[in-house]
């Protein structure tokens, strides 16, 4: 409307006097919009062209923005005609020269804008609509795609109950469901595994408890139904009795200390700081009169002072079951070692022996609860099945392992690698 409006200032500061007839063919040619009305005014607002019929001719029109474009200024406003119908109103001045001679009023219904507002809010609306209930069909369906894995979940873990907690879950989707159902199935492996050998545990605690319980009461009622039995007797059968006694008594204090390291983290350990290569040879002097009772070689070597931080009694007995191990299974006249050096920031502790050897097979087992390679033999010797579990949980409590090397009938070795640490 501004630009409408300009345009026929201009033409009008061109020519001068010019009459209705020319100003209303200048406004044919300008096509003004509906209902469209223009009004020119003097220098003293005063209206001396109207195109509605010449109604407001001659009379002062002191408009706002009709005061506003003497002064030389563009500028529209909004108002209402008679019928309350949207009225927009543009103002510009007519220049001629330096000066301003009057001003173009252009004024047009605003009834299409209304209307055409009108039917884009309608159209909005109706979007709105129809935006509403597709986000609202498609959040139903995808709601319906995302539970539905979880409600299979759900559905599977209530049957996960009594003889079927070792089941898998199935997940027929990826994404994070496939990922939680995988890592639910490795957990309940996991506690499988560990039901497991908790049942093989307690089975084995309670057969190696039974057995000199068993040879107890065998020479308790022996006793009882031979009251006449001569001293020599006797004392030969409270002799077995006390050997029974005794096994019980390493198998119960065996259990126990399994039991405290199961539950004991390094966090609780008191570490000092130890020359590993004394702790070691102090081991060896303890068991040298057992080697010697089998005329059984052994040799100790230290690569100088090895220092680091350990909790001495735990660390002690881990050392002193293997070499004890290696001692018991070494034939008469055989020869043990141990040597402790230092590599690549560890303490290595190597025991090797010319005993009886383990089997390929049976190597990754002999750290498991009540495991015997010669079974015979380990009751012979009153092995328990329980000091190299004991060894590896309490070199992993240091933070290191056991590597086994070992040849059938020709020997083992047992390297123990602990971390060397002084914090």
């Amino acid at each position: 409307m501004l630009g409408q409006a300009n345009v026929i200032a201009g033409y009008i500061a061109q020519y001068q006097d010019l009459s209705e007839d020319s100003i209303n063919f200048l406004l044919q040619q300008q096509q003004l919009g509906s209902g469209g009305r223009v009004l020119m005014l003097d220098g003293d607002a005063v209206v001396t062209f109207d195109s509605n019929n010449g109604i407001m001719q001659g009379k002062l029109m002191p408009t706002r923005i009709a005061l506003d474009a003497l002064r030389g200024n563009n500028n529209t406003e909004e108002g209402e005609d008679a019928s309350g119908e949207l009225l927009i109103n543009a103002a510009v001045p007519i220049t001629k020269g330096r000066g301003i001679a009057g001003v173009i009023c252009y004024q047009a219904s605003g009834a299409e804008i209304t209307q055409y507002v009108s039917r884009v809010k309608g159209m909005m609306a109706m979007m709105a609509i129809l935006v509403i209930v597709f986000i609202g069909v498609v959040s139903f369906i995808m709601s319906g795609i995302i539970t539905e894995p979880i409600r299979s979940l759900t559905k599977q873990l209530e049957t996960m109950t009594g003889e079927n907690t070792g089941a898998k879950l199935e997940v027929n989707t990826g994404g994070e469901i496939a990922t939680l159902a995988d890592s639910f199935n490795k957990m309940t492996e996991k506690i499988q595994t560990q039901e497991s050998k908790r049942q093989e545990f307690v089975a084995n605690a309670s057969h190696e408890l039974k057995t000199p319980l068993s040879s107890i009461k065998l020479i308790a009622d022996s006793l009882l139904n031979a009251p006449n039995a001569d001293r020599a007797t006797v004392e030969e059968f409270l002799t077995d009795m006390n050997v029974q006694v005794d096994r019980l008594t390493r198998i119960v204090n065996k259990l126990l200390t399994l039991t405290k390291m199961d539950s004991l983290s390094s966090s609780q350990m008191e570490f000092s700081v130890m020359n590993l290569s004394e702790v070691c040879a102090n081991i060896v002097k303890a068991l040298r009169p057992l080697a010697e009772q089998k005329n059984i070689t052994l040799d100790f070597f230290a690569d100088g002072a090895v220092y680091s931080k350990i909790e001495k009694d735990r660390l002690w007995e881990a050392i002193y079951n293997i070499l004890d191990n290696s001692i018991k299974y070494t034939p008469v006249g055989g020869s043990v070692s141990m040597d402790v050096s230092r590599e690549n920031g560890n303490a290595i502790i190597t025991v090797e022996d010319s005993g009886i050897g383990i089997a390929p097979e049976e190597v990754y087992k002999i750290f498991d609860r009540f495991y015997r390679v010669d079974k015979a033999r380990a009751r012979e010797t009153g092995g328990t099945g329980l000091g190299l579990s004991i060894a590896l949980t309490a070199v992993e409590l240091h933070g290191g392992n056991i590597q086994v090397e070992s040849e059938e009938g020709k020997g083992s070795k047992f390297i123990i690698i602990i971390p060397i640490t002084f914090k």
